[in-house]
């Protein structure tokens, strides 16, 4: 692996990994829609996710197809275009789930450097 694509995973996991932790401070969906701060810094963190996803090459995402680039992607395009209509369900729903996969994804390629 290539010191760019490393450099762009680690920073979608550093991203990742702190939507683990606002998820963590406000602990449920309900509490998640009250407290802006929090709400606006996962969906950033969700946006700045999308954008590194954009950036790695095309032969990365080939070789790692089980991980939703394009949906990261997309879910970046519709934030930044769409924030103020944000469902926030899903948006907790991928904090929930689809991030701790990634999370463990990313941590498993930067051990195996490959």
């Amino acid at each position: 692996m290539n010191e760019r694509i490393r450099s762009i995973l680690e920073h979608i996991l550093e991203d990742a990994k702190d939507i683990i932790a606002f998820s963590q401070a406000v602990g449920t969906l309900e509490e998640l829609r009250k407290n802006s701060l929090v709400k606006k810094g996962v969906v950033m963190s969700l946006l700045n996710i999308g954008e590194l996803a954009s950036k790695l090459p095309s032969e990365f995402t080939g070789e790692h197809s089980q991980v939703p680039w394009r949906s990261m992607v997309g879910m970046r395009n519709f934030a930044a275009h769409g924030y103020h209509i944000m469902n926030l369900e899903i948006v907790w729903d991928t904090a929930q789930t689809a991030i701790p996969e990634l999370i463990d994804f990313i941590e498993d390629i930067l051990k195996k450097g490959n």
